[in-house]
This record gives C-alpha cells, structure tokens and sequence, in this order.
C-alpha cells in the first residue's frame, strides 16, 4: 500500500467551560457581558455548541467535553446534548468499540499538580462519567491543557485507558515522517501508555487563523495537500473546540467542509482517533517532556505559582494554591478520621462514590454496601463530607489557575467552593473548621486589582450564607 493511498487526517475538538456561580446548586446566574444572553453558557451555546450539533460536525470529529459543560448541556440545552451524543453513538454502532469521543478528567484540573489520591479519583470520575453520557467505556482521555507527566499515564494506564493525545513540543523521538502515531510510551512497573501526537504548525494555525485561511476548500488545496509529502500515515489537528464558532464566528461551516468534504479531495481519510487506534496498533516509541502542557509555561508554572511579571503579575496563584492546599487538607482529615474505626481505605471508597451514584444506587445504598456496621448519625455525617470531598475537588479546575486576574470568577468559585466545603464539614462534625482559610486568603493579593483572597472569602461568605467566619 503506498503512502499517498494511507494518508489520514483526524481534526479533534476540546470543548469545556469554567464552572462559575453558585457551588452547591451548580447554577451560573447572569453574566452581563455575555448579553444578549444571560451567561456565557448560553452565548456560546448558541455560538458553537448547538451550530455544530446541527451541522452534524460530532459524526465526523474526535471531541472531549468538560464534565461541567455535559452536565450543563444536558439540563439546559438537552437538544445539543443529544446530538453530541448521538455523534458518538452512530460511530460505535459502525466502528465497535471505537467512538467519537474521549474521556477526560472529571473536574478538569491540572493533572500533574495533583495529589497522588486526586489523580486516581478524577481519572475514575472522569471514566464513570463518560459512561453515563455514552453507555460505553472510554478508550482514549483528553489531558486537560495537555498537561502530563509519567505518573498521571500510569495512572491512567492502571484505570484501563488506552492512549491519550500529546503536542508535537512535548515528545522526543517522533521518527521522520511518522506522523501523529500512535506511539507507545514505556512506564514504569512496566507498563505503557499510547500517545497520538498532534501537528503543532497545522493545529496552531487552525486555532489562530481560520478566519484567514480562505476557507476550508482554499486551506485543503494549498496547505493540506502539499502537507501529505511530508507527513506520516495520520496527520492530527487538535484545538480548542470553541474555535468553530465562538472564538471566530461562522467557522462551524469551515470544520464541516473540511471533514466532509475538502480534506478529501486534498487526499485524506478523515478518521477519528478512536477507530483509527483500533485499526493501526501503535508503533514505535517516544518519551515525554515532564510536566509539560500545550502552553508554553515550562514546570506548568501558570497554574502551579504563576509568573512574576512587571506588566502581569500572576505570583498569587502560588498563595491561592496553598491556600486551597490547606482547605482540601483540612476537610480530608475530618474525612479520614471519621472511617478510622472502619479499617476502609477512604481514598478508595471517595473513588467509588460517584460511579455508586450513576449506576443509580443511592447515596445509603452505597454506604450500607461498603460499611454496614456505620450507624445512622455517622452516616448522614459521611454523606455530607462526601459532597465536601467532591467540592474541594472542584477548587482545582484548571480555570481557577488560567486566569490571570484574582478577582475573576474562576478564583472567586475556587474559593467558594473552599469556603462552602469547610462550613458543612463543620456543621456536620463540630469541629472548628476556621483556623486556616481566612489568614491563607488574607495574604493572597495582585498587583492588578485592591481586591485580595480575604476579601473574596467574606463576599462569598455573605452571598452564599455560610457560618464558617462565625465566632
């Protein structure tokens, strides 16, 4: 078979939004900028998400999506929700078991800046919940922001995963015209992890340019049909899926006549990573750059203690990490002290819990399966940490740490969240939950803005009538 009769081309989209607003009810409330709508969810809705649905762009792409927008879709916009769905549904009826879609993690954060425990926690949520949206189990999982290390592919590995996606600047050892893979990473204990790598010049332009590019017709003919002389048997574009629609309006139209029918007369396949996984096993092998992501902050420096910058400044993001460090330690201890007397792992059974709740067992149910001998007070306790445990989880969306700017929404929910989690620990325990939060905030401030940590924790505090900065 020559190489031009194997070209293939996959275009992967990546579609989340920041969980903003209110963290117990999940609700966004208004957003005045986003008008004519009400929020920002429903701009980009009407932008992207539903245009694509329509046009039929998920039965012929890869795509992730943030658990936070699937839920969203699915209670707001259940229209658009089904045809994403129904992308990947149509594909593993012909393509078993390939799909369209990609798991991710569960909470979107920062893998690599995880706690052991966390990592393995939003890779099982982030697997159990892909099945209650698709009905199947997951073979690839969307890193998000790319960012890796070895000890997350383990991880992932461990949970049955089968490859995730990498940029071309993240790996070493691609061989000279071997394209997006797939490829295999060794790990260690002996295991291995799959990688499709992307194309960074193509996906970069893609992302930046496409209002640009003359269309897709014009695009296929004088970029992506001269490519194939030097690309290997796959060629990956992967981007943001935002960008067909919100980030540059119209370009829905663009991504469909490229699947559908540009990157065809250009020479290629169009396939997805999925069912191409399964009908070419990986190849060769590549290793990674540590800690590492698709941005250009090396170590993850912008979510992990932000940048010193004269003009921007972003160094609180180490002081609000540690600060949310503290918080997430301190409801864990009266997490763990509580399943002492239990002889039960509680990492383990925190990683349980939500899959218990999809497969549609109750919250009792649960606890009466894995702890029979808990009595009834302990177990109304249990059930309340279990949501604080799940809200500390959510401090670390990876947003909380993109923005730059402290009193924006995505720092301002990750406090919130904070906040909310150790005043219902402590309404259930007892114990004094306030030692710590409000002097870790006081000393979280920005050159950009008089607004420090503290002053978010007594807003959010007030809005969201919790008793946690009460004598």
């Amino acid at each position: 078979m020559t190489k031009i009769e194997r070209s293939a081309l996959c275009v992967h989209g990546h579609f989340s939004q920041p969980p903003r607003g209110n963290p117990l009810d999940y609700t966004i409330g208004v957003e005045p900028e986003a008008d004519p709508y009400k929020n920002w969810n429903e701009r980009i809705h009407e932008t992207s998400y539903k245009p694509n649905a329509d046009i039929g762009n998920f039965d012929y792409i890869s795509f992730s999506f943030s658990e936070g927008l699937m839920k969203w879709l699915e209670g707001e916009a259940p229209e658009t929700y089904a045809r994403v769905v129904q992308g990947d549904t149509r594909a593993f009826e012909k393509y078993a078991p390939a799909g369209n879609a990609l798991a991710t993690a569960y909470n979107h954060i920062i893998l690599p800046l995880a706690r052991k425990r966390d990592k393995r926690t939003q890779i099982i949520w982030g697997m159990a919940t892909f099945e209650r949206h698709f009905g199947r189990k997951p073979l690839g999982f969307w890193l998000p922001e790319v960012a890796v290390d070895s000890e997350t592919l383990l991880f992932l590995a461990e949970a049955g995963l089968r490859y995730v996606v990498l940029t071309g600047k993240q790996v070493r050892g691609i061989p000279v015209n071997g394209g997006a893979g797939p490829y295999w990473i060794d790990l260690p204990e002996g295991k291995r992890m799959a990688a499709f790598v992307r194309d960074d010049s193509l996906s970069t332009e893609l992302s930046f340019k496409v209002h640009n590019l003359g269309g897709a017709g014009s695009w296929g003919r004088n970029v992506l049909a001269p490519a194939r002389k030097s690309a290997g048997p796959l060629t990956l574009l992967a981007t943001a899926g935002e960008t067909f629609g919100h980030h540059y309006a119209g370009e829905e139209q663009f991504l469909h006549w490229l699947v559908t029918h540009e990157a065809i007369q250009a020479g290629y396949e169009v396939t997805t990573l999925d069912r191409y996984f399964v009908q070419h096993p990986p190849m060769g092998r590549i290793t990674i750059e540590e800690r590492s992501s698709w941005g250009d902050h090396r170590g993850l420096t912008h979510w992990a203690t932000g940048v010193s910058d004269p003009h921007n400044d972003t160094i609180w993001k180490g002081a609000l990490r540690r600060a949310l460090d503290n918080a997430a330690s301190d409801v864990d201890g009266v997490y763990e002290d509580l399943l002492k007397p239990y002889k039960i792992n509680p990492w383990t059974l925190r990683s349980d819990y939500l899959p218990a709740l999809f497969s549609e067992m109750t919250a009792d149910e649960f606890i009466q399966e894995r702890i029979p001998s808990m009595p009834p007070a302990e177990r109304e306790t249990l059930k309340v940490l279990f949501q604080t445990e799940r809200l500390t989880q959510r401090m670390y969306n990876s947003y909380t740490f993109t923005d730059n700017r402290l009193d924006g929404r995505q720092p301002r929910y990750a406090i919130a969240c904070a906040a909310t989690a150790l005043s219902l620990a402590q309404q259930a325990t007892g114990r004094d939950l306030n030692d710590r939060l409000p002097s870790d905030l006081a000393v979280v401030t920005s050159n950009s803005t008089p607004v420090t940590g503290g002053d978010i924790l007594r807003d959010v505090v007030k809005e969201f009538e919790l008793d946690l900065l009460a004598n």
